[in-house]
């Protein structure tokens, strides 16, 4: 449907001087399309074709309006016409006067925007042809009074009548330019230009990527300077790959991987790092490229304006680097926030290549082309991936699930950090065990320490403390624990359990693998026994609940198992879970779909596990009966035995009262305590710590003896009382 809108004000009076340079070529260009496609045939002879009236056309080509000029400056060259008629003889005989007034202007070619092109000629090999569709789509962009001259006349075209057009106004050959907008060359292989396949309106043929226009306009030195229009060099890393060991493994293949393929210049190298925000993905990037000594790149995410750059564009801004970068040796690309890029599916890359009618199949194939042709390896940076389509991931060589980095990791990064407030070791070791915080919120937290203290380090570290206590309420993440928790002693002889575990942690040290279920009453060490075993085998612990696993969207449990477990590999670490009674309940009694789904998983990652695994429950009989198969060891917890009552009460009086002399005349109360356990000492000792008292054996034993009731007295009041 033609569009013939009413007469209306240009969108600019007059150009500036700086732009007025380039109308001798766009100019000329838009009175050739307008020979070319009838445009200036009048429609009436008594009536000037509306376009001499088009208040755009009149300031790119130079012509007044046809309403403020008389037509006898041109009558005395229609002797054979009647004065005052209109005829297509006389609308060509004016387009050629003003064509050529246009010439003898004379077209600078050291204007920024050839200069420019020239140098992007110069980067990605184009020829003249490339050349002319680029200007062509980048004036459409520069002047919108170009595209507002066109869009009226309502003209369609194909690729192939676009070409023929444009071979005309620029007088190159048609079969160079149909080369130059396929879908194999330059211009769009790089994301330059995007050419819309289908039968549309002229103006709307080919665009050039956004932003161009206004690198175009810039006066560029050399092609350096427009290269670094779209890329930037990543800053020298702070950290190296010794600071992530949880990763060492995939940091070996990676740094294999990517030296030899660097050395062969083979095309298609594609790795992924993904994981959630904050938790160094790209300063391991950086660390990796600096192993690697080679020269990182990033495909800038802002415009010269500072304006983010997203979707299409970034993608598109990437396929230039890449050429950009393949004449570069020992250089890699990074692509931060891919999720952006791919959210949408399969569409978004159909309307890269201008295919929005068509099927998503050409999409499809232009970013698998992409994933398989670029020259420089590119690493791509993404905080989820669960909305990237699998036939995009399958075409990454290696992927690496950045996990929450392990306790000795967290406290290094927080010290790297922190260390300039002079903070102890145990507050640094405090913050870090909260594995929810991010390096990132260690970051920001040590910048408001830094600025807000004026030189205070203690008032530093009481601001890092505020921020990092607000930054979790925020995001909604686990609160830090006191860090004035304290620890009873630790002796294998005050565990009560029915397997030696003097044989578990022998097992532990020689062969580090296995499943176990530790269960019994709260506080008889199932804990700290599983903390022992790790440090048997030279291994980390990590320790996840069900709280930190479950969560209200289904699906999302599972998810959190395996990453569970992923973790637990990365780290080569004992796994432990908490509260396992959440999981493992007997299904039997599940109502829900979702309650075995999550069971069934658990059991499948468990065996698929070469490492040592760990449940800890208080609850055994609620646990699945098949469940429980699937553990090489069930160890009962029971509360301590009369002797080691005995033990711990001497050992806990000297360790917090400096003295165990008076602890002679508390030995058979201490032993008739029943149902005591290693966690009552614990409390105590918290107790005393808030009271800051001096410590007595009188104190001990009866904190211990108000322990032991109170759970005496929580059994009564859950079971049932018979009367005679």
């Amino acid at each position: 449907m033609a569009r013939w809108p009413l007469r209306r004000q240009p969108l600019v009076k007059k150009l500036d001087k700086e732009m007025s340079r380039y109308l001798p070529l766009f100019g000329i260009w838009l009175i050739d399309l307008t020979i070319i496609c009838g445009w200036h045939r009048p429609t009436s002879p008594r009536r000037w074709p509306e376009i001499f009236d088009d208040a755009d056309f009149c300031l790119m080509t130079g012509m007044e309006s046809v309403n403020s000029t008389s037509a006898t400056d041109d009558e005395e060259d229609n002797d054979e016409e009647p004065i005052g008629t209109i005829t297509v003889s006389r609308c060509r005989k004016l387009l050629h006067r003003h064509r050529a007034l246009l010439i003898r202007k004379k077209l600078c070619s050291q204007l920024p925007m050839f200069k420019n092109i020239n140098f992007l000629a110069e980067l990605l090999d184009l020829n003249d042809a490339d050349k002319a569709a680029l200007t062509f789509a980048a004036g459409l962009k520069v002047f919108p009074q170009l595209d507002g001259a066109i869009s009226p006349r309502g003209e369609k075209v194909s690729t192939t009548s676009f070409c023929k057009i444009l071979a005309r106004i620029t007088g190159l050959p048609e079969q160079d330019l149909l080369s130059a907008l396929s879908p194999d060359g330059p211009l769009v292989t790089t994301g330059l230009v995007k050419v819309n396949r289908s039968v549309c309106y002229l103006e709307e043929k080919i665009a050039c990527i956004n932003g161009l226009e206004d690198i175009l306009l810039l006066d560029h030195r050399d092609s350096a300077e427009v290269m670094e229009c779209f890329l930037r060099p990543v800053d020298e890393p702070s950290l190296t790959l010794a600071d992530f060991p949880h990763l060492r493994r995939d940091s070996n293949l990676l740094a294999g991987y990517l030296s030899s393929a660097l050395d062969a210049k083979t095309q298609g190298v594609n790795i992924l790092i993904h994981g959630r925000p904050g938790v160094g993905k790209n300063q391991y990037v950086q660390a990796l490229a600096a192993e690697l000594k080679v020269k990182l790149y990033e495909v800038s995410y802002s415009d010269n304006d500072g304006n983010p750059v997203k979707g299409e564009s970034r993608l598109r801004a990437y396929a230039l680097c890449q050429r950009f970068l393949a004449r570069a040796p020992g250089s890699m690309l990074l692509f931060d926030e891919v999720e952006d890029v791919f959210q949408g599916g399969h569409n978004f890359f159909s309307m890269l290549m201008g295919d929005e009618e068509r099927s998503d199949g050409n999409g499809k194939a232009w970013i698998n082309r992409t994933l398989e042709g670029n020259p420089i390896p590119s690493i791509w940076i993404s905080n989820r991936v669960n909305q990237i389509d699998k036939a995009y991931l399958r075409r990454f060589d290696y992927s690496v699930h950045f996990p929450t980095p392990p306790l000795g990791v967290r406290v290094s990064m927080a010290k790297y950090h922190l260390d300039q407030f002079n903070p102890p070791d145990s507050w640094i070791e405090q913050l870090a065990s909260n594995d929810e915080i991010t390096p990132g919120q260690f970051q920001k937290a040590a910048k408001v320490g830094l600025i807000g203290s004026k030189g205070d380090n203690k008032l530093a570290l009481n601001l890092v403390e505020n921020v990092l206590l607000r930054s979790t309420s925020l995001l909604g993440q686990r609160r830090t624990p006191n860090r004035n928790i304290l620890r009873t002693g630790y002796s294998l002889e005050w565990l009560n359990t029915d397997v030696p575990v003097a044989s578990l942690a022998e097992g532990a040290r020689l062969r580090p693998r296995g499943t176990f279920c530790f269960y019994g009453a709260a506080g008889t060490g199932k804990s700290e026994l599983a903390r022992y075993l790790a440090d048997q085998a030279g291994r980390p612990l990590l320790v996840q609940r069900a709280s930190d696993i479950l969560s209200p969207y289904v699906g999302v449990a599972e998810q959190n198992i395996a990453e569970m477990f992923d973790r637990a590999r990365q780290q080569d670490a004992v796994l432990v879970l908490d509260e396992a009674d959440s999981f493992l309940a007997d299904r039997r009694g599940a109502h829900r779909s979702w309650e075995v789904t999550q069971v069934n998983e658990l059991l499948t990652q468990m065996e698929a596990f070469d490492g040592i695994f760990i449940c800890t429950t208080n609850l055994m009989e609620k646990l699945d009966p098949a469940s429980l198969r699937r553990f090489a060891f069930k160890v009962r917890f029971d509360p301590l035995t009369p002797d080691q009552r005995w033990s711990m009460f001497q050992w806990e009086l000297l360790r917090l009262a400096g003295s165990g002399d008076e602890a002679c005349g508390f030995e058979q109360k201490v032993r008739c305590l029943e149902a005591l356990t290693p966690g009552d000492f614990a409390v105590a000792a918290r107790q005393f710590d808030i009271l800051g008292i001096a410590v007595t054996a009188d104190d001990l034993y009866c904190t211990l003896l108000k322990e032991c009731e109170a759970k005496r007295g929580r059994m009564h009041r859950i079971g049932f009382e018979t009367t005679g």
